[in-house]
């Protein structure tokens, strides 16, 4: 019975179980008016996706499609990769419940849910130039990317010193693609500039009310709670999986190497950037559900159905502190 319900944790349906569970969650907080929602501006450009979209029915859709496209992302690129050494779903499946006990990040379309798509492309192209010296037109792409995300959100230009290790991570760091990450970033401001979309003046760090002054006492324990509670599970399961990724090939550490990185700075975001820690949870959420999956995945400990049941109720719990705190 316990290896059954194992295999179901780490199968597709579970995800599409949970994706189902997210979306009820998410919106029910919405007609309950408990969703907080997130104000400013935080493109260095242009308005930020949270002001895209007025609160709402619409946002809630687009949101929860894009978590869907998400999860369903991962779940394809290890499927290509392999880089978690089993065809396991869990990632998925935990990143879904763990984004909905926020309904903040979960409920509305805003940047944070965007720039996991975004991660995720990012992602996907650096896995695709492992060792392939001549993959320049993916650095290039991988910082367009990036850069002209940045215009909307300035989370996104974090993440552009964290590519450039990656090509390190992906042995791809030479002096092509030292040019293609420099022209990759010009291109989309010199574009914009020359349809006079944009000018050079027009570029400005984004001033905004912080989400955490929104909010209410019991809101802020809630939302530091989840953050929280994110951070320790994922990087106690990325100390616990370290021996083990140091046993795979080149490539594999490589592929784990960087998404390792890509919680570590996250998590090193939200700290120093905790006014926009809403921007971070989604991929936070992301990358931490892939540290625990992958404990789960390689190491299939004894009990191990029932601390991820517990995982599940816990975040549960957090979202049912909206209502009731």
């Amino acid at each position: 019975m316990l290896n059954r319900l194992n295999r179901y944790f780490h199968s597709r349906n579970c995800t599409a179980l949970m994706f189902v569970i997210a979306a009820v969650m998410a919106y029910m907080a919405l007609r309950s008016g408990n969703v907080d929602e997130i104000t400013g501006s935080r493109g260095t450009v242009f308005p930020s996706p949270n002001r895209w979209l007025p609160q709402g029915g619409v946002s809630l859709a687009v949101s929860l499609l894009l978590t869907a496209l998400t999860a369903v992302s991962f779940i394809g690129l290890n499927k290509v990769y392999n880089f978690m050494r089993a065809p396991s779903a869990l990632t998925s499946s935990l990143y879904t419940v763990m984004l909905a006990s926020l309904p903040l990040a979960s409920a509305q379309f805003y940047g944070g849910t965007l720039m996991c798509v975004v991660l995720m492309g990012v992602t996907a192209l650096m896995f695709g130039c492992y060792g392939d010296s001549s993959s320049n037109r993916s650095v290039f792409l991988m910082f367009f990317i990036l850069s002209l995300a940045s215009l909307v959100q300035y989370a996104f230009m974090f993440y552009i010193p964290v590519a450039v290790i990656g090509l390190a991570q992906m042995r791809i760091f030479n002096l092509r693609s030292i040019i293609a990450v420099f022209t990759g970033i010009v291109c989309p401001v010199w574009i914009l500039y020359g349809f006079g979309v944009m000018d050079f003046s027009d570029i400005r760090w984004p001033q905004f009310t912080s989400t955490l002054a929104r909010l209410s006492l019991p809101g802020m324990i809630t939302v530091f709670t989840a953050v929280g509670l994110t951070m320790i599970l994922g990087f106690t399961a990325m100390c616990a999986n370290l021996m083990k990724i140091l046993s795979y090939n080149a490539k594999f550490r490589a592929y784990n190497g960087f998404l390792t990185l890509l919680l570590i700075f996250t998590i090193l975001f939200i700290i120093v950037d905790y006014t926009n820690l809403s921007a971070y949870f989604p991929i936070l959420c992301l990358t931490s559900a892939y540290q625990i999956a992958h404990y789960f995945s390689i190491r299939r400990p004894r009990g191990g159905v029932w601390l991820i049941l517990s995982i599940i109720v816990i975040y549960l719990a957090v979202y049912s502190a909206c209502y009731y705190m």
